[in-house]
């Protein structure tokens, strides 16, 4: 804020103006300043003066001064001066200018300057300095100034309207406002849906009992201690079936009962409303919702609860504002699952048609209100048709007669009041633990034996073929053309059937083999190997020479192998071993190893499977 100012005007060869100004007077009646102003000449010049005119002298608008008439200009020459009223703005604020000309040695308007400034705000009316937040218990207050020392007029407003308004005259700052509770009932019922309302302070300036100017500034007004209220919290359960085994709704039998709360009274507190409740029990949670100020013996029906043991429940109440409260109740929980039951069933020696049948069961007790049936059934495998169930003891071994010459199924049901469990066993035709056959010159184990001169477990024959031995034929090979090419060749079986040195070939048994390898290739090409007509499966590692790939043969006999002229040595049959690759790309091959077995002549082993990738045009 300024009380003076000047400024001055450019010049002619150091010859200029100088306008200044300064506050004579202010009223806050008429609401207007006055300012005393002067024009001069000013500046250290190259002659004491020169002559000058058309001067004009401009402030806040209005042309105060004005004159064409030339005179000589010297260093202090008062070309003009003066007062001048400037009125303030409604709120006592104000800014003016001011601008100044003249033509120094020349007639024409050459030289000229301006400035502008705020005067002192005139206080006419009270205006607000500070408004408090408060409480909705406490008292709210504003600040203020009132110059003027005017009637006063003090609103409290909330969403658009008056919630409390007060005239005072003269009164002292700061003005404390005495609620009533009518009032504060008002406020809070202006925001039922948050905790905090904001309120406007107003100060109205009175004259003659009319509001002439309002201060206003927004404050906070908080909402406390409002959470809802509940009591008379119980629970029941509504399953009559079970409240016919426990004979007491207070107990609630896991996964079974059918629970439901009820809530006494649920109270929204301060013009709030109630939003809804949520049960939790056991992480489970059901809502319900809420409406009104108030309710009454609110039940809610929580279904079942899967607990084996007491618990719990937390019951949330929110209001509108999300105001909590929290509340429990422990749940007197019954543990309670399917009966189970350990089951022994099995022909005595493992082979006559007397079949002992245990069944040892554990059922849940419910605080000894539990009971347990148990029952079976039997029906011969190829049938469809079940027995009658007959009902035996616990822990009791009851003996069954099935034809041990066929196979049978045996269902046993275990139930208690509130569920069953079903087994269902299996009984094969019985068979000894061991059985010679002198007819087929075999032995059985738990089995009887289907092949002629073998050792058979559970029907595996435990002698059909056996490992030998095994001998690598190629440490390492590379192929990079499409095709088969040969690497090694022999005579007859002389590539192979060295292997079997030293070993005698038993009665009934013959030489068989496999051929493996492992492969790598650089892309999509597959390798393979191949022994005469006896192909290996294909593999692609589409890596590097250190990711590789197991191939390998089915197992075949050595009357499989079809002789073909020996690689390199054309002059007599022979069997030959091959490396083999699909497309172009780089195939690399290691420990190209062949595997000995000995094999019964009786035995069928199955035709050599299809090679992953054919290798056409070989």
């Amino acid at each position: 804020m300024a009380t003076s100012g000047s400024f001055n005007t450019n010049g002619y060869e150091g010859r200029y103006l100088t306008f200044t100004w300064s506050l004579a007077s202010q009223s806050a009646e008429t609401n207007s300043s006055v300012i005393s102003w002067s024009l001069k000449g000013a500046g250290n010049a190259s002659s004491s003066w020169y002559n000058a005119g058309n001067f004009k002298v401009i402030i806040n608008g209005t042309t105060v001064y004005s004159s064409s008439t030339r005179i000589k200009l010297y260093n202090g020459t008062v070309v003009a001066s003066g007062s001048f009223t400037i009125n303030h703005n409604n709120d006592g604020t104000k800014s003016f200018s001011a601008s100044a000309q003249a033509g120094i040695y020349y007639v024409a308007v050459n030289c000229t300057g301006s400035g502008s400034w705020s005067l002192p705000t005139i206080n006419r009316y009270a205006l607000i300095t500070a408004a408090s937040n408060f409480d909705d218990t406490g008292a709210p207050s504003v600040s203020f100034t009132n110059p003027n020392n005017a009637a006063i007029k003090f609103d409290l407003v909330a969403n658009g309207s008056v919630i409390a308004t007060r005239t005072v005259n003269n009164p002292s700052s700061p003005y404390r406002y005495e609620l009533t509770n009518s009032e504060r009932t008002s406020l809070r019922n202006a925001t039922p849906n948050s905790n905090t309302l904001t309120v406007t302070y107003r100060v109205n300036t009175l004259s003659g009992g009319s509001v002439i100017h309002t201060s206003s500034q927004n404050a906070t007004m908080t909402i406390v201690a409002a959470n809802p209220t509940i009591s008379g919290i119980s629970y029941r359960d509504t399953n009559a079936t079970t409240t016919a085994i426990t004979g007491n709704d207070q107990n609630i039998i896991q996964a079974n009962s059918t629970v439901s709360f009820t809530i006494g009274s649920i109270q929204a507190l301060k013009g709030a409303s109630l939003s809804n409740v949520k049960i939790t029990v056991n992480a489970v949670t059901v809502t319900s919702s809420l409406s009104g100020a108030s309710v009454s013996n609110k039940t809610v029906s929580f279904g079942t609860i899967n607990s084996s043991s007491s618990l719990n429940a937390t019951i949330l109440v929110t209001d509108s504002r999300g105001n909590t409260t929290t509340s429990s109740v422990n749940i007197n929980m019954l543990a309670w699952s399917l009966p189970t039951a350990i089951i022994t069933c099995m022909r005595r020696n493992n082979y006559y048609t007397e079949t002992d049948l245990t069944v040892d069961a554990d059922y849940s007790s419910l605080g000894g209100n539990n009971t347990i049936t148990i029952q079976y059934q039997t029906k011969e495998s190829s049938s469809s048709s079940w027995s009658s169930l007959v009902t035996i003891q616990d822990d009791v071994t009851t003996t069954i007669n099935l034809d041990n010459t066929k196979s049978w199924d045996i269902k046993v049901i275990v139930t208690d009041r509130l569920g069953s469990t079903t087994y269902n066993l299996s009984i094969d035709r019985g068979i000894p633990i061991v059985y010679f056959d002198r007819l087929n010159r075999s032995v059985g184990f738990n089995c009887f034996p289907k092949n002629s001169n073998s050792v058979e477990s559970e029907g595996l024959v435990l002698d059909d073929i056996i490992y030998v031995g095994s001998q690598v034929l190629l440490d390492s090979g590379y192929l990079d053309t499409i095709g088969y090419q040969g690497v090694l060749g022999a005579y007859g079986y002389k590539l192979i059937d060295g292997i079997f040195g030293g070993v005698s070939i038993p009665q009934g048994y013959t030489r068989a083999y496999r051929v493996s390898a492992q492969v790598s290739t650089n892309n999509s090409n597959y390798a393979k190997v191949k022994l005469n007509n006896i192909e290996s499966n294909g593999a692609c590692s589409w890596s590097g020479q250190t990711m590789r790939a197991l191939i390998s043969t089915n197992i075949f006999k050595e009357s499989e192998i079809v002789l073909e002229p020996t690689y390199a040595y054309t002059a007599k049959d022979g069997t030959n071993l091959y490396i083999g690759n699909t497309a172009s790309g780089q195939a690399y091959f290691y420990n190209v190893t062949l595997h000995a077995y000995l094999v019964k002549t009786t035995t069928t082993i199955p035709q050599a499977r299809e090679a992953d990738i054919n290798l056409h045009d070989m």
